[in-house]
């Protein structure tokens, strides 16, 4: 009797401690993970403890939690017990994660958002693109960034804060070009800069303003990358039209190969840089015929050397220098 007393004591006891050593915690668990490096490279979940996710003060969860069952895309809300745990390894965790309840699971509306949107409303008007083509925003909301295209200048800035459907950008910083017709840029940066809201549905984007408005209207647009693999004719080279025969080119990116020819001269090579914003053109190998006249071969040589940049946007590719000035814009053709 006196044995078994003593053991229940015992039992009582490592109880005790165990509860005195553990304590419960509400999680935020951010919808996507992060390259991190804890004992080795590694993703890491982002978490909180509190009710509410502020941007900016998610931090890299280098454990894991003990019957949770991680899926991206979804912000959850979780209720955690942290027990210490004694004489662990020296890259051990020292405190065990374990979960006790899910208490909210929510799609993360804000990765909607991410990608390439062509602008097809503003202010309820539809628009047509002009020569350097309609305006196109590029976001990715992990990166809290925003790009694009005003429809002459390319822009660059990044997204202040999001929070449910409430949203805030930086002022962009963009090119200062002239482009011939300034009405869809100078539309779209001042209504822009009043956006307070978002909603995406069905893959359209809107803005709005803070009364309420929508003002910006987008459709989500293909990546830029596979839609470059095309042949695509000269229409403008630095803001002059071409007569006569026109340099056509046709790009592969999966082996990264251009080929095609200057409006006299057949040409082919290697692409030494594509992103779904960057193109950059290698040396090109090509006959050396003399046509009557070089113009346009001499005009497209001198610019295709330069490209930095490119946007496409109502079956139309626009190239651009390093400081964002177009240097040719050609038609899709097939």
């Amino acid at each position: 009797m006196k044995n078994i007393w003593l053991l229940g004591l015992i039992f009582l006891g490592i109880s005790c401690s165990s509860v005195k050593n553990s304590h419960n915690y509400t999680y935020l668990v951010n919808s996507y993970t992060v390259n991190c490096t804890g004992v080795g490279p590694m993703d890491c979940m982002l978490i909180k403890k509190g009710d509410k996710a502020v941007e900016g003060e998610w931090e890299n969860f280098y454990s894991k939690i003990e019957g949770f069952e991680y899926e991206p895309g979804y912000i959850y809300k979780l209720q955690v017990r942290e027990e210490k745990l004694e004489n662990v390894p020296a890259d051990a965790s020292s405190i065990k994660y374990t979960l006790v309840k899910v208490l909210e699971k929510k799609v993360d509306t804000k990765l909607l958002l991410n990608g390439t949107w062509d602008i097809a409303k503003i202010n309820g008007s539809a628009i047509e693109a002009g020569t350097g083509g309609i305006p196109q925003l590029q976001i990715d909301t992990k990166e809290m960034s925003v790009s694009g295209s005003d429809g002459c200048n390319r822009l660059k800035g990044s997204i202040k804060k999001i929070e449910n459907d409430a949203i805030e950008f930086t002022p962009m910083a963009g090119t200062q070009m002239m482009c011939p017709n300034m009405t869809n840029a100078d539309k779209f940066n001042k209504t822009f800069a009043g956006v307070k809201k978002f909603e995406v549905e069905n893959n359209t984007l809107t803005f709005f303003n803070e009364a309420g408005n929508a003002v910006l209207e987008f459709f989500k647009g293909s990546e830029p990358k596979q839609l470059i693999n095309d042949i695509w004719v000269a229409e403008f080279i630095r803001g002059e039209s071409l007569p006569g025969d026109l340099p056509r080119i046709e790009i592969h990116s999966a082996d990264m190969r251009i080929l095609g020819t200057d409006g006299c001269n057949n040409f082919k090579g290697q692409l030494t840089k594509l992103t779904n914003t960057e193109l950059e053109v290698g040396l090109l190998a090509g006959t050396r015929m003399m046509c009557p006249d070089m113009t346009n071969a001499d005009k497209f040589n001198s610019a295709i050397n330069n490209v930095k940049t490119y946007k496409i946007a109502n079956l139309r590719l626009s190239l651009f220098d390093s400081e964002g000035r177009q240097l040719m814009l050609l038609k899709k053709i097939d």
